[in-house]
């Protein structure tokens, strides 16, 4: 596992493209129109550059699996950043660009902890062996070294048994998080 840089942009982003495809969550987001591989490549390409820019992305030794975490707390101004940002926004409707806007500021506002670390995307592609397990295993370790929870959202079912497997507990669910789907917040305390 390694700390990701500007050229293992494209792997990280293929990988994030290819596994969130059928994501409750990300499909409220980009809608059922225009062409679907286009915006969630455009989504992964701004949240690559967002956990990049916070020291947050991560990818496993054999680049079959990616990470996104980074600490809330961390800032970062990024021309970059912006750009992919509004880039993404054009390439969906409008009335999906304010329902995203609203849905962040739901997330947010239920993140219960000032200081922690933001487990955003975690994408591993078939075959990709222990890569996952690889990446939870430096989050865990991080965690613990840094004495912060680990918070993230799932709209997921299996997703959310598995993280609960690993100690992850439920402490919010926003029943209809769009589409008639739940969203489960989570968290896990540095152990």
């Amino acid at each position: 596992m390694f700390l990701a840089s500007k050229k293992d942009k494209k792997d990280s982003v293929r990988i994030i493209a290819d596994t969130f495809d059928a994501n409750p969550s990300v499909n409220i987001v980009i809608g059922d129109g225009g062409i679907r591989t286009k915006k969630i490549s455009r989504l992964a390409d701004y949240a690559f550059i967002k956990a990049l820019n916070r020291r947050g992305a991560y990818l496993s030794d054999n680049r079959m699996a990616t990470a996104l975490i980074f600490h809330s707390k961390s800032k970062s101004f990024s021309l970059k950043e912006i750009y992919l940002e509004v880039r993404f926004a054009l390439s969906i409707p409008p009335k999906k660009v304010i329902q995203t806007l609203k849905r962040e500021a739901y997330l947010k506002k239920h993140r219960t902890e000032d200081d922690h670390l933001y487990f955003w995307f975690l994408g591993a592609q078939k075959g990709a062996g222990h890569a996952a397990f690889e990446l939870k295993d430096y989050l865990f370790e991080l965690s613990k070294k840094e004495d912060l929870a680990i918070f993230l959202e799932t709209s997921v079912p299996r997703n959310k048994v598995v993280y609960e497997r690993y100690g992850f507990e439920i402490y919010h669910t926003w029943e209809d998080s769009g589409g008639g789907k739940p969203l489960w917040f989570m968290r896990r305390d540095p152990k």
